[in-house]
């Protein structure tokens, strides 16, 4: 399908090259550290210009040894873009070189892209044969969060209009206040789970660090979330620019001040209740700033920067730790305050399309009575959870980060004893995930059971979700309630409502329920609720 030749790139005698199709191709030039990645309709034409180029721009010169030139029939220009796309993004993640193109190339829309991605798997394991890749197969690239959340990746346009306004906002002084005794304005970036805000959090970090106007400015990537934030620590220590110390805690806001904080999941961002452990920081943190108990964590990032960015989803608020959506409005539109407000609305995440995260609030809050099928999604609810579990390994096989979710409706046990077991459905028995931060990027870890403490931000290819016993359906009432007893997370329904607690496990179940990037699969305990469910969801 695809023909790689090496050239030797050192005697210049491009004129000479016999190159085996007159195609498009793709091509990488390397010395054996260093590499670049191209696309061109003429390689010697190509070769040449490099050459010159690097004659030209002494401080720019790479002492490249070889050209690979990639072709065959496929290569048509739409696809060579793409590939040289992929390549790009994705020999950044394999480091088997240094990759120094200055952008990811283009990235196009085209009707059979499908076709082309198909053929770009059998290319991956002829670039491993002729040892210019390291990773044997790019899935394990693709499932990465080095690739998802790169600050390198290719926006999408409505992701590359949210991140220009953005910039834009900052640049016009939009943000600063009218009056002396007025106060900033924070710029407000709603969108639904799914919608990329994450990915415009990294690349918006990046574009100003390596803006000469905000290079010396001090600037930081907030996350509240320990879990997230580690996550990211790690994309940024292996970008070449960035650090791992440019991604901190809310508390690591009161040390000093900022020009620019940008948060994401702001609607994790803590107030001064059901704080567990965490409270002897959070009290740190205020007196810090001369505060009292009554501050919480967004007081910190208004008060000790002079430009926010806030990324938020009211929706995704899964403890009473987080500051409530009403505290979190009341506190932004505030007198002479007011915010900037941007929307992301694109589904990126997940393959079912932009109808299906309200759809599943929708189901979960009993506000619609309306069946809704996603094509080109594996939706199925199932009556057997063996069979889920066995369906799920499949896909982990095929194609990896496949995981089993749930609310915290079984104790851990296993906390204090290793060899007991936390929970057991239906006869399978589960341990709870055994660390938080990295646990999908551990395979041992890919029979345990993730959590709302492992799982917030992150991507899978396919959730096993398992609706716990701490969600029942009353036939009388028809109405979703909840069991308090079948629910062990003290440091969330300690001292608030049931109807709080309601809110705060059913939000946990749509995190989850949104996960998935191909797939949902999902298992309810409660026999009535499974009834209902099966209004909604196709039955496997």
């Amino acid at each position: 399908m695809f023909k790689i030749e090496t050239y030797d790139y050192t005697n210049k005698n491009f004129d000479e090259w016999d190159i085996p199709f007159d195609y498009h191709c793709v091509y990488i030039l390397e010395n054996g550290k260093e590499a670049y990645i191209g696309e061109t309709n003429n390689s010697i034409r190509r070769a040449k210009e490099h050459a010159s180029n690097s004659q030209k721009n002494k401080n720019k010169k790479y002492l490249f040894n070889k050209m690979h030139i990639i072709t065959g029939s496929p290569m048509e220009e739409t696809p060579a873009k793409h590939y040289e796309n992929l390549l790009i993004k994705l020999m950044k993640v394999d480091k088997k070189f240094h990759i120094v193109n200055g952008s990811d190339g283009q990235k196009p829309h085209y009707q059979r892209k499908n076709d082309f991605e198909r053929h770009f798997d059998k290319l991956w394991f002829q670039l491993e044969e002729k040892g210019l890749v390291k990773t044997k197969e790019f899935n394990t690239i693709i499932n990465s969060n080095a690739y998802k959340y790169s600050p390198h990746t290719t926006l999408t346009e409505e992701q590359h209009k949210t991140l220009t306004s953005i910039v834009h906002t900052i640049d016009s002084g939009e943000t600063l206040p009218h009056e002396p005794t007025f106060n900033t304005r924070p710029i407000l970036i709603r969108g639904d789970a799914g919608t990329g805000k994450t990915v415009v959090a990294t690349s918006l970090f990046h574009y100003l660090k390596s803006n000469e106007r905000y290079r010396d400015k001090k600037i930081a990537l907030v996350y509240a979330n320990p879990c997230t934030r580690s996550e990211i620590q790690e994309v940024f220590k292996n970008t070449e620019g960035l650090s791992k110390k440019d991604v901190i805690s809310p508390v690591e806001v009161t040390k000093q001040h900022y020009d620019i904080i940008i948060c994401d999941e702001a609607q994790r961002l803590r107030r001064g209740k059901n704080l567990g452990m965490y409270y002897v920081h959070f009290k740190t943190g205020n007196v810090r700033l001369g505060f009292d108990k009554t501050h919480d964590e967004l007081d910190w990032i208004m008060a000790n920067s002079n430009c926010q960015i806030l990324f938020y989803d009211g929706k995704q608020s899964t403890s009473p730790s987080d500051i409530t959506r009403e505290q979190f409005e009341e506190r932004l539109y505030e007198r002479k305050r007011g915010i900037r407000p941007i929307e992301l609305d694109e589904q990126m995440r997940i393959k079912a399309g932009d109808s299906y995260v309200p759809y599943i609030y929708d189901v979960l809050y009993q506000k619609t009575t309306n069946n809704l099928a996603f094509e080109n999604y594996d939706f199925k609810l199932f009556t057997s959870f063996s069979d889920m579990v066995n369906a799920l390994d499949v896909k982990e096989k095929d194609m990896g980060l496949c995981r089993l979710c749930t609310g915290y409706a079984w104790e851990w046990k296993g906390k204090e004893d290793n060899k007991l077991v936390d929970i057991c459905i239906d006869g399978v028995n589960i341990k709870w995930n055994s660390q938080t931060g990295g646990w999908l990027s551990n395979l041992n870890a890919k029979k345990e059971m993730g959590s709302i403490y492992t799982l917030p931000g992150l991507d899978l290819n396919y959730a096993g979700v398992i609706i716990g016993p701490d969600l029942v359906f009353d036939k009388l009432d028809n109405m979703i309630k909840i069991n308090k007893d079948n629910f062990f997370d003290n440091k969330v329904k300690n001292g608030i409502t049931v109807e709080e607690l309601k809110a705060y496990i059913l939000n946990t179940y749509a995190v989850f329920l949104t996960r998935g990037i191909r797939g949902t699969y999902i298992y309810v305990c409660d026999d009535n609720l499974r009834e209902y469910f099966e209004r909604y969801i196709p039955y496997y």
